[in-house]
């Protein structure tokens, strides 16, 4: 039998992934404050991933990335994420 605990942690492990990728994006960006353009391109990769996670996990485990639909969450996590790809390259490119 599963505790609500563990039904809640397995329900934002899809958060969890993003939150990790971004901790490592921000935590770089600290340690390393002069390419922060590579900080930037980690931190556009956890959007990126937030964007397939919420496209390829079911509803009822997405936790905090579901906020509309699965097709809105999608497209607008997608967007955002390669509109900061797409700055990132164009500045350091």
């Amino acid at each position: 039998m599963s505790s609500p605990t563990m039904n809640w942690l397995r329900e934002q492990a899809a958060f969890a992934a993003v939150l990790v990728v971004l901790a490592v994006g921000f935590g770089y960006l600290v340690a390393v404050p002069t390419r922060w353009g590579r900080a930037s391109g980690i931190i556009a990769v956890a959007v990126l991933l937030a964007a397939v996670l919420r496209a390829a996990t079911p509803t009822s485990w997405v936790g905090w990335l579901a906020v509309r639909g699965r097709v809105v969450d999608s497209a607008c996590y997608f967007l955002a994420g390669a509109l900061l790809l797409a700055v990132d390259i164009r500045l350091h490119g």
